[in-house]
This record gives structure tokens, sequence and C-alpha cells, in this order.
């Protein structure tokens, strides 16, 4: 426990530079007696003898008093700086925002909205975590993260505040030499004859090869990655089609081959961009201002 406070090492420092009481009084615009009162009181607590007395000439600090001092001086930089801080983010102009989300949102939601966000707030940190859906839910709940971007695939409504901002039907990802990417739609027989490379299961909700066969399409699925990048990868490469909510950037892969995304004919489903945060903790300005940002993005 501190035995002593930041008032009292204030006045110390201001004894110390003025070479006494009385002068330290004056500029602090206190009394004598109370600087007087807080440095024996000080004195007392820390058992050092911080300044030899005088009574003609002032007040010396003490071997013991000018190392405690340069101490205090540095602890008193540092509250200081925290109460600047401290008035920084009660302003929104400082601090940090930890969002999670999903790597095909990171992308097309979460990306433009920090840029745009630090153009604006310039001294606030965001810290953005990609990673599977129990994962990302699994921090929120621990408070790892202030709120997430993501694709629904199933909140607890007693925990969490869901906002559904955007429906996305599958778009079928095909090579850009692919027969069918000339196609302005695509049929679900049109696919039953090619292979399905698959995104690892991340998550208790459906996957969109889910949603392929409860339409009745049961393709081979040849090859499986948890990356969506080299899942993207194989199809570039002519190895089969895919399933995605949002085409890749350029329309070209990891790996610089086109591709294409053409709408289904059928509706087989779709997953829905939502914002999750905790029911049970206030939102700050920062947190609220950056998802309005995400929000406007889609």
């Amino acid at each position: 426990m501190v035995r002593f406070s930041l008032r009292q090492l204030a006045f110390l420092s201001e004894i110390a530079r003025c070479d006494g009481i009385a002068p330290a009084a004056r500029n602090l615009n206190v009394s004598a007696a109370a600087i007087s009162s807080a440095l024996d009181k000080l004195e007392a607590v820390t058992g050092l003898t911080l300044f030899d007395r005088f009574p003609a000439r002032g007040m010396r600090l003490t071997r013991a008093g000018a190392e405690f001092l340069a101490d205090a001086e540095a602890l008193l930089t540092r509250a200081k700086a925290l109460d600047r801080r401290a008035a920084d983010m009660a302003k929104g102009e400082t601090g940090t925002i930890r969002i999670g989300t999903h790597y095909a949102i990171a992308q097309r939601i979460v990306l433009p909205a920090v840029l745009t966000f630090r153009e604006r707030n310039p001294c606030v940190r965001i810290e953005v975590e990609e990673d599977d859906f129990p994962s990302l839910v699994a921090a929120l709940d621990a408070g790892d993260v202030d709120a997430l971007v993501v694709f629904n695939q199933g909140f607890d409504d007693a925990r969490f505040d869901v906002e559904r901002l955007k429906e996305l039907p599958p778009l079928v990802l095909l090579p850009a030499m692919h027969p069918l990417a000339n196609a302005d739609s695509v049929q679900l027989e049109d696919l039953s004859d090619i292979p399905y490379i698959s995104v690892s299961r991340a998550g208790p909700g459906p996957s969109y090869l889910d949603l392929l066969r409860a339409a009745g399409l049961d393709p081979e699925v040849p090859l499986t990655s948890q990356s969506r990048e080299m899942v993207q990868a194989y199809v570039g490469k002519g190895l089969g089609y895919t399933l995605v909510g949002f085409p890749p950037g350029r329309n070209l892969t990891i790996e610089g081959d086109a591709v294409v995304t053409r709408p289904l004919s059928q509706e087989i489903g779709h997953f829905e961009v939502a914002i999750a945060v905790a029911k049970a903790v206030q939102q700050t300005d920062l947190v609220t201002a950056f998802l309005d940002m995400c929000r406007n993005q889609v």
C-alpha cells in the first residue's frame, strides 16, 4: 500500500526548487503550514530525512532526499502523462479498439473502416483479430475484443447484442477461363460434375458445402483448406470451384490467376454479416464510432 500522496510529492519538488517552504507556498498558492505538515508526514511515513534545515539559510536536500526526489519527480511526470491520457480518452482522442473478424470481412469491411477511422483519429490504436467463429465468440465473452464483425453462425441472445448488417447470397467462384465464367448466372446442375474446393468447417453454423448438399448437390471434394486464400488459389489453377460471400480483390488469387464470381440461379440460403457486442459491457465512444464506419462500408 502506498503511504504517501502525489500532492506530498509535488510539495517536495517545489520546496526543493525554491530552497524553502515559504516561497514554495507562495508559488503553489497554499499555506506554508499545509506544506510544512505535508513534508513532516512524508518524512514520517518514509522514515527519511529529506532536508537539512538551516534557520538562517533555508533548506537543503539531504543525499537521501535528492535520490528520493529524483524518483518522485519521475512518478509525477508519469502521473501527469496519465492524467492527460485519461482526458484524451474521455474526449475520444486516444485509446485502443479491439475488433474480431473473419478474413473476407476484414478485407471488405474492416480494413476500409480502419483506414477511414485512422484519418480522423490518428492517436487511436486499432487491433484486429482474425479467427474462426468459436474463437472470436470466446474472445468477446472474455473481454479480449470489444466487438465482432463476422458471419453470423449463431450467438447466444442472452449474452450478446447482435445487429444484422447484410445478407450475402453465395457467389460461385470459377477460373476466368472456365466455360461458365461468361454466364450471367450459374445453374446448380451446371456444377454437378465439377469438383468443389472446400474451406474447413470453422463454426457451428452451416457451411457453403452444407447449403449445396441441402439443395440436392453432392459434389466431389478433392481439396480442403483452412485458408480461404488457398482455396481460391486452387480454383484459380482450374482444380474446381467454390462458393464465396465476397470476390477476391481485383478478381485475382494470391497466385495471380484470374477468377470470376457468378450468382447462383437458385436460392440455396445465405450468410449474414453481423456486429456483435457483449450485453454486459458498456461500449466506449471510440468503439461506437468505429462500428458506425463498418456500417457505412456495408
